[in-house]
């Protein structure tokens, strides 16, 4: 298990130098990392850091905390490092953690990054939309960030989604599947490297957003190399900070480890560092000791 070194965020804040040693700065900035070591909730968080389980109707004010999905489950010792969340098939409940906080939002000029480990078989999930992570508090076409495997490409293809506040990104309220996917806020890799026994990294950044113009830009990358990007685009998120979830394992069926959430975008270079980690960011905090 790894051994993370724990404090508040206000203390993190004014002991910087504490992680001096952390490659790259990748510390500055986080705002939430769970390693599923030993446990869902995450280690560090800038908000309520616990999991939660909402019923099929996935509605967050009858959820509880902790994992109440039997199909749901932590890995001993078959993370990425360490333990991982393990969805053993797809659970119609949804797993989330709170997200106002947790995403470092802001309605002026809001950057970040989600960064994540996955091992998983895309044959196990029987052509159906998967979303290893949505962020949003509606729907994933209505102010949501996502990436997901698709439905109905053999095998599926793997896409990172931001969508806008619905009036932003489709004034005209057309119906989503006559829109050329060409004309959405979607980057699609169409032979992704997943497979079973694994592990993939995952990295969405982006910056510009709740901002005037279309300066928005978010991108993909996997295993450390920029897959694509969406960009020249007006991206303001409208979020009821009370309903905004961080939705994990949405039709998933593998391993998740690692999910971590920094209030920037991280750049090209640290993306790479990110990737490179021998330990992950947990290692981290023993090399800043």
């Amino acid at each position: 298990m790894k051994l993370l070194l724990l404090l508040p965020l206000s203390i993190v804040s004014l002991t910087a130098p504490v992680f001096a040693a952390s490659p790259e700065g990748l510390w500055e900035g986080l705002v939430f990392y769970a390693p599923f070591d030993g446990g869902p909730d995450a280690e560090i968080s800038a908000g309520d850091g616990r999991i939660y389980t909402a019923p099929p109707s996935r509605d967050p004010t009858k959820s509880k905390p902790g994992l109440e999905a039997e199909e749901v489950t932590i890995a001993s010792g078959k993370g990425r490092y360490g333990d991982a969340l393990h969805f053993l098939k797809k659970t119609q409940n949804m797993v989330f953690f709170y997200g106002a906080k947790n995403t470092g939002y802001r309605t002026k000029d809001w950057s970040g990054t989600i960064s994540m480990w996955l091992s998983i078989d895309p044959a196990d999930l029987k052509q159906e939309f998967s979303d290893p992570v949505q962020i949003t508090d509606k729907k994933y076409n209505n102010a949501a960030l996502w990436v997901d495997f698709t439905k109905d490409d053999t095998p599926p293809h793997f896409r990172l989604g931001i969508f806008a506040d619905t009036d932003c990104w489709n004034p005209e309220k057309r119906k989503q599947d006559e829109i050329p996917e060409a004309e959405q806020p979607i980057v699609r890799v169409k032979q992704p490297p997943f497979g079973r026994d694994r592990w993939t990294h995952v990295v969405m950044t982006f910056s510009g957003f709740n901002t005037d113009g279309t300066g928005g830009a978010a991108k993909l990358y996997i295993n450390g190399d920029l897959q694509g990007t969406v960009k020249d685009r007006r991206q303001v998120f409208t979020w009821d900070l009370s309903k905004a979830t961080i939705r994990v394992g949405l039709g998933y069926v593998g391993l998740i480890d690692e999910l971590s959430i920094f209030d920037r975008a991280l750049n090209a270079d640290e993306v790479q560092t990110l990737y490179k980690l021998p330990a992950g960011l947990g290692g981290l905090s023993q090399a800043g000791k």
